[in-house]
């Protein structure tokens, strides 16, 4: 008798860039056992956008009603975005729903400013839009949540190396003198 597989998910694009008015798709494709799906909205404002399950009406945000189009299935599903709005901007995550809570890497959707023969010409255009900060937010958050889990990581990979009872060469710290003063007198390295 096999074990049941636990659920995957796979998610693409990793980003999107759609003028207001445009659309976008996110694909979601998960493996294993599995009683549905989400798609999430989790910054700025965490919200449930869809939960789809085979053979079962889909649940739909009220933001996103008769803005949004299914294709696939379950395993498989394509959830595309209509008539974007600013307001979408935003991280979406695709959310297996099976025995343990499985998400997606996510996707990162900007909308942009409509082109300029779609703008209203009857109002004028703000001079900062709310996709481009957004953007950069979201870029800078990224970026600094990778360096700090991976000076983390590193922290704890010397701290473990140098824990060991036989000293490892690894830890022990030499001091080069090559640049200094050549005049003073040498002080005992401490480290050892």
């Amino acid at each position: 008798q096999q074990g049941v597989l636990p659920a995957e998910v796979r998610q693409y694009p990793p980003y999107a860039i759609a003028p207001e008015g445009g659309s976008v798709d996110i694909t979601c494709s998960t493996s294993g056992s599995l009683f549905g799906v989400y798609l999430k909205q989790r910054w700025p404002r965490p919200s449930s956008v869809i939960y789809y399950e085979d053979q079962k009406e889909p649940t739909v945000d009220e933001q996103f009603r008769g803005r949004i189009v299914f294709s696939g299935r379950q395993h498989n599903l394509t959830v595309t975005v209509h008539r974007l709005q600013p307001a979408d901007t935003g991280a979406y995550a695709c959310q297996a729903v099976a025995k343990d809570e499985v998400w997606g890497p996510g996707t990162l959707v900007v909308v942009t400013d409509k082109p300029p023969e779609a703008a209203d010409t009857s109002r004028e255009a703000p001079l900062i839009r709310f996709s481009f900060p957004v953007a950069l937010a979201m870029g800078c958050f990224f970026i600094g949540l990778a360096l700090g889990a991976t000076c983390v990581l590193r922290r704890t990979q010397i701290k473990k190396l140098c824990r060991l009872k036989d000293k490892n060469p690894a830890c022990v710290v030499y001091e080069d003198m090559s640049c200094g003063n050549r005049n003073t007198v040498s002080i005992p390295n401490v480290y050892q």
